[in-house]
């Protein structure tokens, strides 16, 4: 396959994300970015990247507008999937190989006792490690295979608009997106709440373990617990297999308190965990049969019908690969609080370093001095990669000018007097509700049933908020994103891609969320 050239031109960046991440991890997960270890089985990587560290708010990741279109790395995926008869069960084993190496790399920090290994092993645990996780764009093929393959000029939308003739096109074609986006498998989240009623269920059962949980703080609900081994080990099996779910880059999985007061609330609501557990279920079978009916009606052609599988497989495959990333960051960092703890440094110090400077220390014995650790935390980074090179940028006035420099000011302005948000409604309804701004999960204890959620994009870690809000509007995202994944699943009205919902609505605002027409109003209360 004929490697399309990019020609040299000022780079028209766009804002795509922000994640509640570190330098320390974006420098790795951008070196994964500009390799090309998706090959054979997709053509993709990146040259083009900026991440503009902003404490307290995360990262914010810039792309090349120049790269993803039809002409380019689109174009390559698109390639990809129509060169290719065997692409769905190529890209399958490429992501089955690919993961298996790095979980193979977390099977030897687990092994190993890190406190004892001499400092030569510890690097090459780290080493090993990283070359594996950042061999490609390791979770982020699926997000741009996605939007390949939804692409206005691709075939997919081609045959929809062919199709829709005569028709009001948008609507009907916005929800013929959201039906040929459901997952055909199971989710993360969807595997873990069956799982998780499946065990909430089985501890309903016990009247005298509902009680405990009905009379006793969480403290005493983790001591008392103990004398019910059955169903101990039911909510400790649960617990070990999915700790990894709730993490985010830099975030911890959660403490059993946190588990606990989940099933408590599970336990002690009007509706019992059997009726919620058919509930899931019953809707996934529905939006499965619902998309096997739309695809038969539409009778597609072999083409068409090769591109929609392979958008199936990359949606099925966004979740669980960022799932698998999750889950080998648990381990990594087991490792990184090791190396932290001999370079006398607090863990939350090493992720102000490049993953290019813990070699440093591996091999000069060298850190960064305190004045730039310093800088570093007070005023956040810049890191850019041009044409694969890469740069760090820190210290207040040098950030604001490259920000400027590069025109990326967009995200940073202020917001004020903004009534009505225009976004994409991936899941369709509509409903009225007080908002919930959450910055990130830290603080989802704080949201009540029946609120609207208000956040920059939804990962793992929000997966219990979908079983109490009323609706999702997000800053990011797009038709197969977290957000719109699960929100089907739970019959939620959800819009994504935003852009500024964090920054224009506060805790208790009254929103009309209107998914079906893309649009999020904020009310005048009387």
């Amino acid at each position: 396959m004929k490697k399309v050239k990019i020609p040299k031109k000022k780079i028209k960046w766009f804002w795509a994300h922000r994640r509640n991440t570190s330098l320390h991890h974006m420098s790795f997960f951008a070196a994964g970015l500009r390799n090309n270890g998706w090959f054979p089985a997709v053509d993709f990587s990146f040259d083009n990247q900026i991440f503009v560290g902003v404490p307290a708010k995360g990262v914010y990741i810039f792309y090349d507008k120049n790269q993803l279109n039809s002409k380019y790395k689109y174009k390559d995926i698109q390639d990809s999937i129509d060169s290719n008869p065997d692409f769905v069960k190529d890209f399958k084993r490429q992501t089955n190989e690919l993961f298996g190496v790095i979980f193979f790399k977390c099977s030897l920090i687990e092994k190993s006792n890190l406190k004892i290994v001499s400092k030569e092993d510890l690097c090459q645990l780290y080493q090993e490690f990283l070359k594996a996780i950042s061999v490609a764009p390791i979770i982020t093929v699926q997000l741009w295979g996605i939007e390949a393959c939804w692409e206005e000029n691709y075939k997919i939308i081609r045959f929809l608009r062919k199709k829709l003739k005569g028709v009001s096109q948008d609507d009907k074609l916005n929800e013929y997106k959201e039906i040929l986006s459901v997952n055909t498998g199971e989710t993360v989240a969807f595997t873990e709440q069956k799982d998780f009623y499946k065990v909430a269920s089985a501890l309903h059962k016990n009247k005298k373990v509902v009680n405990l949980f009905k009379n006793n703080g969480l403290g005493a609900i983790h001591k008392k617990l103990a004398n019910y081994q059955k169903e101990c080990r039911l909510l400790e099996k649960h617990i070990q297999k999915y700790q990894w779910m709730n993490i985010e880059y830099i975030s911890g999985g959660w403490p059993k308190e946190k588990w606990l007061s989940l099933f408590k609330t599970a336990l002690l609501d009007e509706t019992s965990p059997a009726k919620q557990l058919r509930r899931i279920t019953d809707n996934f079978l529905l939006l499965n049969r619902k998309r096997d009916k739309l695809i038969k009606k539409l009778n597609l052609p072999k083409d068409v019908k090769h591109a929609l599988d392979g958008l199936a497989e990359f949606i099925a495959q966004r979740d669980w690969s960022k799932g698998y990333f999750a889950k080998a960051l648990l381990s990594y960092g087991k490792l990184l609080t090791e190396i932290a703890r001999r370079m006398r440094l607090k863990y939350e110090d090493l992720l102000h370093y490049p993953y290019e400077e813990v070699f440093d220390y591996f091999e000069k014995s060298k850190k960064i001095n305190k004045v730039e650790l310093v800088k570093r935390k007070k005023y956040g980074f810049v890191l850019v990669i041009k044409e694969g090179r890469s740069k760090i940028i820190t210290g207040k006035s040098n950030i604001q000018k490259v920000i400027k420099k590069e025109g990326i000011s967009d995200p940073f302005k202020k917001r004020s007097g903004i009534k009505l948000l225009s976004g994409l409604g991936v899941s369709l309804g509509k409903t009225i509700g007080r908002a919930r701004v959450l910055e990130d999960a830290s603080k989802i204890s704080e949201f009540k049933k029946g609120e609207v959620l208000i956040t920059y994009m939804t990962t793992m870690e929000f997966t219990p908020v979908f079983r109490k809000a009323r609706a999702i509007v997000t800053d990011e995202g797009g038709m197969s994103s977290h957000a719109a994944i699960v929100s089907r699943e739970f019959k939620l009205p959800c819009i994504v891609g935003t852009k500024i919902a964090t920054k224009v609505l506060k805790d208790g605002d009254k929103v009309e969320v209107d998914a079906n027409k893309g649009i999020v109003r904020k009310l005048v209360m009387l």
